[in-house]
């Protein structure tokens, strides 16, 4: 009896799930989503900062669903004003890569709002403007050897740890945006007479870091190449050490090939809040949660789209105790 209502139950799921299950193919319809059209716009992307001319990049905007590369256009007259008045109109130019770009003659200089119109024929006219923003220097950084250590890894290289610490003597009372970059050189030796000496240096790959958990989750890689600072890495510090960026730099070399680290750069920017916040946006859209809505890019170009933003920058060189 007991089987019997086993193989019953058994049967009737069964029945359930099939008669469910060809509901559910009879049920299902395919939606069509209509995104809304928008006319074709100017895209213009440019990040300066003092001693440097302006470099624009020009494109055309697209539809969400086109996956395709942007329309790069071949005649496009973009002009240069300083203060308001206008100082150089801009060439085109190709880089090694083969990106096109339009360049200027004058140079960006600190504390001055620069302008950039950008014109299309049959196409709305596109503006931005920015500054280099006051630059915020790191104090001297000092590296300590006593806390240097290597580590051997398991394809015969070695890691070199170094930490550093980024110490601002003045933080700036709001708009705290930063941004770091980490370089180093790796020197190759030859022994000349039983002596070690250099024969040729090569940059490394750009330099790896670690951090504590809180830091690293307030910190994004951008494309510039740097890493951009969350603002609220210094509004949420508690302690003594609010002013300062701890973080552990990493170099892995060869010794087996006569590799040693030789040196590390640290560049520094303190970031317009065209710059900051724009790149924030970008860090942003690959990091939202599955059903939450994007954040939405930030836009300083007016009647387009894209980012025009000054940044100032200072690059510290480290020699490495050896």
């Amino acid at each position: 009896m007991i089987r019997y209502v086993l193989k019953s139950s058994y049967s009737y799921i069964l029945k359930v799930i099939l008669i469910a299950s060809i509901c559910h193919v009879h049920c299902a319809r395919e939606v069509f989503i209509e995104l809304p059209e928008e006319e074709t716009k100017i895209v213009t992307i440019s990040h300066f900062t003092t001693g440097e001319t302006f470099k624009v990049k020009v494109s055309l905007s697209q539809p969400v669903y086109d996956s395709g590369d942007p329309v790069i256009p071949d005649n496009v007259d973009i002009t240069l004003a300083k203060e308001g008045a206008f100082i150089d109109k801009l060439f085109k130019a190709t880089s090694d890569d083969g990106t096109i770009y339009w360049e200027s003659r004058d140079l960006a200089e600190p504390g001055i709002t620069f302008s950039i119109t950008a014109r299309i024929d049959g196409m709305p006219q596109v503006s931005a403007s920015s500054a280099v923003p006051a630059f915020f220097p790191l104090a001297p950084i000092l590296i300590d050897p006593a806390k240097m250590t290597e580590t051997p890894l398991s394809n015969g290289q070695m890691l070199l740890t170094i930490p550093l610490e980024l110490h601002l003597d003045q933080l700036p009372a709001d708009k705290r945006y930063f941004a770091f970059s980490i370089r180093h050189d790796i020197d190759v030796l030859q022994n000349v007479g039983g002596e070690w000496v250099t024969d040729f240096t090569y940059e490394g790959l750009p330099t790896n870091y670690s951090a504590d958990g809180r830091t690293l989750a307030l910190l994004y890689d951008l494309s510039e190449p740097v890493v951009l600072i969350n603002e609220k890495f210094w509004s949420e510090m508690v302690d003594q050490d609010h002013n300062t960026l701890f973080l552990d730099a990493k170099i892995a070399y060869k010794p087996a090939e006569n590799e040693k680290p030789r040196r590390i750069y640290v560049e520094w920017r303190t970031l317009s809040e065209e710059f900051y916040k724009y790149h924030l946006s970008i860090a942003r859209q690959g990091s939202n949660l599955p059903l939450s809505d994007p954040d939405a890019v930030f836009n300083n170009v007016e009647s387009g789209y894209g980012n025009f933003s000054g940044y100032s920058v200072a690059i510290d060189t480290l020699e490495l105790p050896q």
